[in-house]
């Protein structure tokens, strides 16, 4: 079983699980298939018992009783707290973090507080963009169910499987219906969603919405760090309010193209396992960077699902600039993970660390607080200044004070609080 550092520096170490003894019938011994589903179960126990940051809290179990790694999984998990450990095939965690591709439609959406389900992003590599849909559309229909809270977008879509198709009715800003069908394929993601200068009160604030942090995220972050040097911004907007999370690597590298020299060298976050892999505790320092966003303070926009590696950043700037929170608390996900590959089948990626920053605040599974409430109003694109947490962070950058907005809770459990595992990272359908 190779394990893959799941900080996401993407290192590959060979690990093996230590062995649990499990019982078996005799009809077991002679099926090759339960000798496989026992062995696979017997790998996973071992990780879990000898790497999960919570093993302690484990119950004893024989893993030969259960059907499935997955089902070990649940059996085992540290409830409440463990709401982010999971398994999945090598070939979707590859994917997703090293080619920032999944299959789907490559849109996410959310509830406004009328009971309409509306796009909140779409990336600009699917079909639906090539029709013209647009954050702030209004998905009516799928498959002729009418879309209203309570229903359950994901499972109407169907399986995340290319060639699965669905006809979807969209209602456009003019209040045109607008027709599709369109089957689901495999979708490259572009991270950084949009970027751009806005001028405000005889300033220029750099706008960027990023969406999540994998290996080709390098180079579009690098891309947007040169676009705002040759305009001379004043201010950075970081949007992370759809950004479930990612690599962490690239979380350093972020975190350092913001924090620029004042940061280079310091302690970004570090890393603390469990009791009995102490030996593996880091610190990861800043890294140097030829160009940075040459900017003293950060305004971030977030909410529920600013997750992880979106929460690193912030956290990890702290210490060194002043960080401003626009928008909601996020999600509260203190805690990493690695990843080990079995047979090229799996990729087990249990919790396995706890993040702190330099001043070892870590502890915010509660999420990262505001310091100002505002709605996430997904009736407006990105980059308008009317745009409620947009229009929030210039009218800070103008005035030096937050309105002090009251906030507004969502009435409706959003799509994305339905997604589980590696799904609940990319955020998207």
């Amino acid at each position: 079983m190779e394990r893959n550092r799941y900080i996401f520096t993407f290192f590959l170490l060979l690990f093996s699980a230590s062995l649990v003894i499990t019982s078996c019938r005799k009809d077991e011994e002679d099926d090759p298939a339960d000798q496989l589903r026992i062995e696979e179960n017997t790998q996973f126990y071992g990780l879990m018992r000898d790497w999960y940051y919570w093993y302690d809290k484990m119950p004893d179990i024989n893993p030969a009783n259960y059907g499935s790694v997955y089902d070990v999984m649940e059996a085992i998990r540290h409830r409440p707290l463990d709401r982010w450990s999971y398994i999945t095939s090598r070939r979707e965690f590859e994917s997703y973090y090293l080619e920032s591709k999944f299959i789907g439609y490559g849109f996410g959406s959310a509830f406004d507080q009328e009971g309409n389900l509306r796009v909140t992003f779409i990336f600009n590599t699917v079909g639906m963009y090539e029709e013209g849909v647009r954050r702030s559309w209004i998905l009516r229909e799928v498959n002729g169910t009418d879309i209203k809270p309570g229903v359950n977008i994901n499972q109407l879509l169907g399986a995340n499987e290319i060639g699965v198709t669905n006809n979807f009715l969209f209602i456009d800003p003019d209040g045109e219906q607008v027709s599709m069908t369109l089957a689901k394929d495999e979708v490259f993601m572009n991270t950084v969603l949009h970027k751009e200068i806005i001028e405000y009160d005889d300033k220029k604030a750099g706008y960027l919405v990023f969406k999540n942090f994998t290996t080709p995220s390098f180079e579009e972050l690098e891309d947007a760090v040169n676009y705002f040097n040759s305009e001379g911004i004043d201010d950075l907007i970081l949007d992370l309010r759809y950004n479930g999370g990612g690599q962490t690597n690239v979380a350093n590298y972020l975190a350092s193209l913001i924090g620029g020299a004042d940061v280079d060298g310091e302690p970004f976050a570090k890393y603390l396992y469990n009791d009995k892999k102490k030996d593996e505790n880091f610190t990861d320092n800043f890294t140097s960077e030829e160009h940075t966003f040459n900017v003293d303070r950060l305004i971030t926009i977030t909410t529920r699902a600013t997750a992880s590696a979106s929460e690193m950043v912030i956290n990890g700037l702290k210490p060194f600039m002043d960080v401003y929170v626009v928008g909601d608390n996020t999600y509260g996900k203190p805690m990493g993970m690695n990843a080990w590959y079995y047979d090229d089948i799996y990729a087990f990626v249990p919790v396995t660390f706890k993040i702190a920053n330099a001043e070892n605040d870590g502890d915010y599974f509660d999420g990262l607080v505001a310091d100002s409430y505002v709605a996430d109003d997904i009736t407006r694109p990105f980059g308008d200044p009317e745009e409620a947490s947009l229009k929030e962070a210039l009218e800070f950058i103008a005035t030096g004070v937050f309105s002090g907005l009251p906030q507004k809770k969502s009435l409706y459990v959003q799509p994305f609080e339905q997604m589980t595992g590696i799904r609940a990272e990319i955020g998207a359908h």
